[in-house]
């Protein structure tokens, strides 16, 4: 109860909200007000998914699309489309290097924020792993996350096809839903977090000490990849080499708490997911709190905190720890910009 984000708003007890959930109707409003976050079954004795119960409904509802509209879909469908059209997505494959077979997949929400520290980021791969491709591309978790399966299945089908015509079989992801959705939905690609490959590559050097004189700083572990303890550790390490001085949350790692991003709660219900966004904020006195996740940065910075994105930490030396808060026009601008300068990049051959 203590860590979900709406058990309080519709019960006050597991048991009865399954109860009322089985027997009462319309259900969907307690199915959209799930934030998909995974807490539920780690923290449950009777190992009861009520995340599941969940999904499994809002998939149900993903047949009537007038439901699903209701709580926002109409935003979603708008933001996929755009997200998979020529206009803010694109590849680049290079045919000379040791890592031609790889590419770079940043994401959605890093490239709404910073086409810069995307090209910085990548721009570095290229130099310890030579022939590394990019792809700009979503990974399709919205649409998931809004339980039309179906719909989600061409998005991803069309990420597979943009893959394979890149001949890329690891892809390295910036973004942890992106990470997670191709590990559960293409296991025959070898998905790799880059936070674990620059662990592995080592940081540039002007990274190094920039931050030892650097306030405390709270890390919030993003709930897509609870279990996944190598980023985790992977994370740490990456800290420990910058010489950040940070605290953990007293839920971390796999007990983490959702951010209030998870799920789609935003656009299903904006109040339990600000509520959520700031009780999670509040959970730490520090005022920055450092993620590896774009969303749950900006969730914090909503939240009344500092949210910052751990790649501005290591790649962006100009960072005046904290970032500009920016529109929806602002992002999509963003997202083209970061695809016109994929576009521009040239071949190895």
């Amino acid at each position: 109860m203590k860590g979900c984000p709406m058990l309080y708003s519709f019960t006050i007890s597991p048991k009865k909200l399954l109860t009322k959930f089985t027997t009462e109707l319309p259900s969907s409003q307690m199915a959209f007000a799930c934030a998909n976050c995974g807490l539920c079954v780690h923290m449950c004795p009777k190992d009861i998914d009520f995340g599941g119960v969940f999904t499994a409904s809002k998939k149900s509802y993903a047949e009537d699309k007038k439901v699903l509209k209701k709580y926002g879909y109409g935003g979603v469908i708008f933001h996929q489309k755009s997200s998979f059209s020529k206009l803010f997505s694109t590849t680049k494959k290079f045919t000379k290097g040791e890592y031609t077979h790889m590419a770079f997949m940043p994401g959605c929400a890093l490239s709404s924020y910073s086409p810069s520290l995307v090209h910085t980021v990548f721009n570095y791969l290229q130099t310890k792993c030579s022939g590394i491709g990019i792809i700009q591309q979503c990974c399709g978790t919205p649409t998931r996350m809004m339980g039309d399966m179906k719909q989600f299945n061409t998005y991803h089908s069309q990420l597979e096809t943009d893959l394979a015509s890149m001949g890329a079989t690891t892809v390295v992801t910036a973004c942890e839903n992106c990470f997670m959705s191709l590990k559960t939905y293409a296991p025959h690609i070898k998905i790799i977090s880059l936070y674990s490959l620059l662990k592995e590559i080592g940081l540039p050097v002007s990274a190094k000490e920039r931050h030892k004189n650097t306030p405390m700083m709270a890390l919030h572990d993003p709930c897509p990849t609870r279990y996944e303890t190598k980023i985790h550790d992977d994370v740490r390490a990456l800290l420990d080499v910058l010489q950040l001085p940070y605290e953990e949350f007293k839920n971390n790692r796999e007990k983490t708490l959702c951010c209030g991003s998870g799920g789609m709660l935003e656009s299903t219900h904006a109040a339990l997911a600000h509520e959520q966004m700031r009780t999670r904020a509040h959970q730490t006195e520090c005022e920055s709190i450092v993620s590896y996740c774009q969303s749950c940065a900006e969730s914090m910075s909503k939240g009344g905190k500092n949210g910052v994105h751990l790649l501005d930490l290591i790649f962006n030396p100009a960072f005046e720890m904290k970032q500009e808060e920016q529109g929806t026009l602002k992002k999509w601008y963003n997202r083209f910009s970061s695809r016109q300068m994929i576009s521009a990049l040239k071949d190895n051959a």
